[in-house]
């Protein structure tokens, strides 16, 4: 595929990259984890987190996953909304965050990883008890975020979804996307469909 859009993905890549996943690009979903022991019921609406210091990349990311998750039929809020700090905030304000949103999941990306090659190295995964502020608070501490002259062939991302209730841990995925794409609205809507789809088949939403 070239140079498909890598000029775009430069870009993209200051803010979440959590974007290199459409029609130019191979993707695959290449681990995934579900809590063994949660039957339900499916989360209906969800405070969608998306793991960055670039506000607008993060906001572009929130607001089209907050876009596909109303037209699945579920009420979603994008966390700049209510957590509007350029980086990772305390506890006591990301149950305040929950709390307005009415929120009893939350949904979470991250970039691991992003290389020049197609190796890949599983990165970090939060164990099965981990709780939700604590799932947060990993994932600001093991998040990627590459310079602006990255050109990656690989891009490693990491989805994880929590449920409010007892703070469970409900659901982890690890996406790898080889290539780049060319237009960033069809990264963001790609990695969204890819996500839902898969929460969707496992009946957590």
């Amino acid at each position: 595929m070239g140079k498909c859009g890598r000029s775009v993905l430069v870009e993209a890549l200051l803010g979440l990259t959590l974007l290199a996943l459409a029609a130019c690009a191979t993707t695959e979903l290449t681990k995934t984890w579900r809590r063994p022991d949660y039957k339900g019921p499916p989360l209906t609406r969800l405070l969608v987190v998306g793991i960055s210091k670039q506000a607008a990349m993060r906001r572009t990311f929130e607001d089209e996953f907050v876009k596909q998750l109303k037209a699945s039929g579920l009420n979603a809020v994008a966390s700049y909304t209510l957590i509007p700090e350029p980086g990772p905030i305390g506890e006591a304000q990301l149950t305040q965050a929950l709390k307005e949103a009415g929120s009893d999941g939350m949904l979470i990306t991250r970039l691991v990883r992003a290389d020049v090659d197609t190796q890949f190295t599983p990165a970090f995964r939060p164990t099965a008890g981990m709780s939700l502020a604590a799932g947060y608070s990993a994932a600001w501490t093991g998040y990627h975020e590459p310079a602006a002259s990255s050109q990656p062939d690989t891009v490693i991302l990491e989805t994880d979804l929590y449920g409010i209730n007892e703070s469970q841990h409900l659901w982890s995925g690890t996406t790898r996307t080889f290539a780049t794409t060319s237009e960033l609205q069809k990264d963001i809507e790609g990695f969204a469909k890819l996500v839902i789809g898969a929460l969707k088949e496992q009946k957590l939403i």
